[in-house]
């Protein structure tokens, strides 16, 4: 059996795969570790994987989605390296184009931004469906984001089936180290992904507006893009509750408590400001 290894970016998978290849290397015929690049991600995130891959040697596979514009034709693969990854949302760009803003309606980027050219990629090595098993980045304190088709798609989850991993642990694992992931918990590692927290996504909006100049773009531009037409005439919007990116940033002038960690006490948890739609502070497949 082979082990395909998605490396989101994030702590904790990048604490994931270095554990399995220091404990469960022989378990497997075959080990891939891929990291696919939306062009959204952030700066850091990019050196944060490069550093990763160069301090422990791991070989990591950059990916960015291949979007076939022709209906019917699937999403396939373009290698990329850290100098060469896209910073401009140019895979992201493309994938609206054919499919339309993602949002709570249609939440298919990231299977189509890192699924898709990950499986494309193990396809081109003769890879098939049934022959290897995917390892997923998600702790044991993230239970409610395993998928339901683990089996079915032969998933696995070492971080809860061996190491029993939470937050803290891996916080304190990653504060021995020689380097870090340098963002903020609530930066995550697509800077403005319609997945966070209001509240987030507000911190962001006063702190790095900037990071909200392409979603805002998008909107500009392809709001009616994608099979799907809106019958009000309003289009399609990234945000919760058919928020557009500039009312986002416009709410953010209006006095709001910001993020902080203390915010995961659940006296201070405002169901409209913190809920969240599946992003903790990495986006992993399935």
């Amino acid at each position: 059996m082979n082990l395909s290894i998605s490396f989101s970016g994030g702590k904790t998978s990048a604490y994931m795969t270095k554990w399995l290849l220091d404990n469960k290397l022989n378990d497997f015929d075959n080990v891939v570790i891929t990291f696919a690049n939306t062009g959204q991600e952030l700066e850091e995130t990019l050196e944060f994987v490069n550093r990763c891959d160069k301090e422990w040697n791991l070989g990591v596979v950059w990916l960015e989605a291949l979007v076939d514009p022709v209906k019917g034709n699937g999403t396939k693969f373009r290698r990329v390296t850290f100098e060469t990854a896209s910073r401009n949302g140019e895979p992201f760009e493309e994938y609206i184009k054919k499919h339309g803003i993602p949002n709570q309606a249609f939440p298919k980027c990231t299977s189509e931004l890192k699924l898709a050219p990950m499986r494309s990629y193990l396809r081109s090595l003769g890879w098939k469906n049934g022959t290897y098993k995917t390892a997923i980045g998600i702790r044991i304190d993230e239970m409610d984001r395993v998928s339901s088709n683990m089996e079915k798609e032969n998933l696995i989850y070492p971080l809860i089936e061996y190491t029993k991993a939470t937050k803290e642990m891996i916080n304190l694992w990653w504060g021995r180290q020689s380097f870090n992931l340098n963002i903020m918990e609530h930066q995550g590692n697509c800077a403005w992904c319609w997945k966070k927290s209001k509240r987030k996504l507000l911190t962001l909006a006063v702190d790095t507006p900037e990071v909200f100049e392409f979603p805002m773009r998008m909107e500009d531009q392809y709001r009616f893009a994608g099979p799907w037409q809106d019958p009000s005439g309003v289009g399609r919007l990234f945000f919760r509750k058919n928020t557009s990116t500039k009312q986002l940033l416009e709410e953010s002038k209006l006095p709001f408590e910001r993020w902080k960690p203390a915010a995961v006490n659940f006296d201070l948890f405002n169901y409209e400001l913190d809920s969240a739609g599946g992003c903790s502070e990495s986006c992993e497949v399935y």
